[in-house]
């Protein structure tokens, strides 16, 4: 699935964020700007460390690092996500949070099979501030960066789908898959002795 069909362009250049009130006491975050490599680990772990929950969306890389991100928030009323500068937070490097130990109930990874060859990861876990942090900064430890990211929560589980390339969005090697796969594995909640298809 590409995300392309999914989200569009917020703006043809400059960089900025805007927040609104959605359904059910969420917020939708929308934010757009040149972002440098590992800035949505970076960032995740910031609003997590404000108590601010992403629920779910998208967000997906363009041409010349140029992201666009539409989130759907919780867990921080519009008086205190006002006097967030989630811009800010996209482009700071170091965090005070510490991400909790990546925890999965299942995983499945692929190859997108296009010219970018990107490994495609669906993961479900349990939903709680910081899954989405500790998956990322589980990834940048293998050199692995989002190009394209879909967020779900459902019945308190995260359903995140997230598309992965190597430094300067180079395909990942055999070597880094098989070293991913053995990592996830090691991430499972409970481990079967068997995996089909994983």
């Amino acid at each position: 699935m590409n995300l392309h069909a999914h989200s569009q362009p917020l703006t043809a250049a400059g960089s900025g964020f805007r927040i609104t009130p959605s359904a059910f006491g969420m917020h939708r975050l929308e934010l757009w700007d040149v972002m440098p490599v590992g800035w949505l680990g970076h960032f995740t772990r910031a609003v997590s460390s404000r108590s601010v929950d992403i629920v779910s969306g998208v967000a997906l890389r363009g041409e010349h690092a140029r992201w666009t991100a539409r989130l759907d928030v919780q867990g921080a009323t519009s008086a205190e996500l006002s006097r967030i500068d989630f811009l800010a937070l996209a482009h700071e490097v170091k965090g005070d949070f510490t991400v909790p130990p990546l925890a999965l109930r299942t995983f499945e990874l692929t190859r997108s099979g296009d010219a970018h060859d990107a490994l495609v990861l669906k993961v479900r876990a349990a939903d709680k501030i910081g899954f989405l942090a500790s998956l990322l900064e589980h990834l940048a430890g293998l050199v692995l960066f989002p190009e394209q990211i879909r967020i779900d929560t459902f019945q308190r589980e995260a359903q995140d789908v997230l598309w992965l390339s190597s430094v300067g969005g180079q395909p990942p090697g055999p070597e880094i898959e098989a070293a991913l796969r053995a990592s996830l594995l090691a991430c499972l909640r409970e481990r079967p002795s068997l995996l089909p298809g994983k």
